[in-house]
């Protein structure tokens, strides 16, 4: 997409300026349309332009009015329809119209979703945003799935992290904790690299039978987790599809104890 100009020339534009749109950045949770909150809801049946990605189920983009303008923005691994740069000249362009503007990210805009990188940009230039938090994978992925990442017992503490730096670069800062006793680690987008995760945490000396599991497309019909041991975290990861979150620690051992996450049979009284 080449870079965006404003429709109006100098000749056309009005005398008087148009007030700038406000921009919501909505957290819309794992995809279940129940999990978003009752803000995320209203503003996403009241925005005149939502900006959506890849990773936004269908049931919260059926919530979307149908005269809503809608554009795909998405970004997967290797295949992204616009830079970050775009998006934020987009959602600008849009707001430069008096247009109210609702960018949608999966899970929460400040966790590992690049939130904050757009709401500085817009601020920085004088556009009025309010930040609508979601339900990130990062605590509820695991839940969805029997697996709490505190527990008496097994965890007194978790800590997230990400398997990806800038770049696509491997991030392996986060082994050692690993070693810390009674704590949970979640990764986040670390599904293809499960093979490296299992070598590098092998070679500062996580044991191969280190409890471990993945859990994909949290709150959705198509949910699917796989409980392993660090050994068998690649092999595991071959059989899973969609976003994921992998799951390091004791906790891992009550899956298949406590409930899984049960979604609505209906949802049209949300739409």
């Amino acid at each position: 997409m080449s870079k965006i100009i404003h429709p109006l020339s100098a000749e056309t534009e009005p005398s008087v300026p148009i007030p700038k749109g406000e921009v919501y950045l909505v957290g819309c949770g794992l995809g279940d349309v129940e999990q978003l909150t009752l803000k995320a809801h209203r503003i996403i049946r009241e925005a005149e332009v939502v900006l959506y990605d890849h990773l936004i189920s269908d049931e919260i983009l059926e919530v979307i009015p149908k005269t809503t303008q809608k554009i795909y923005v998405g970004k997967q691994k290797s295949a992204h329809s616009l830079s970050q740069e775009k998006i934020n000249e987009l959602i600008a362009f849009y707001a430069d119209q008096g247009k109210s503007v609702a960018r949608l990210k999966s899970g929460d805009p400040y966790i590992f979703g690049r939130g904050s990188e757009e709401a500085l940009y817009l601020l920085q230039r004088g556009y009025k945003v309010d930040v609508i938090a979601g339900i990130s994978s990062c605590v509820a992925g695991s839940a969805c799935a029997g697996i709490p990442p505190t527990a008496r017992g097994y965890a007194s503490s978790f800590s997230v992290v990400s398997a990806h730096l800038k770049d696509s670069k491997f991030n392996t800062d986060w082994l050692e904790l690993l070693k810390i006793p009674n704590h949970t680690t979640v990764v986040l987008m670390g599904l293809s690299l499960a093979g490296r995760i299992t070598e590098a945490a092998s070679a500062v000396g996580i044991p191969g039978d280190f409890p471990a599991a993945i859990v994909a497309n949290a709150s959705r019909p198509d949910q699917q987790s796989v409980v392993t041991t660090l050994e068998g975290l690649e092999e595991a990861a071959a059989t899973i599809h969609g976003p994921a979150v992998i799951v390091f620690g004791e906790v891992v051992k009550l899956h298949g104890e406590l409930p899984l996450y049960q979604a609505a049979k209906s949802t049209e009284a949300l739409r």
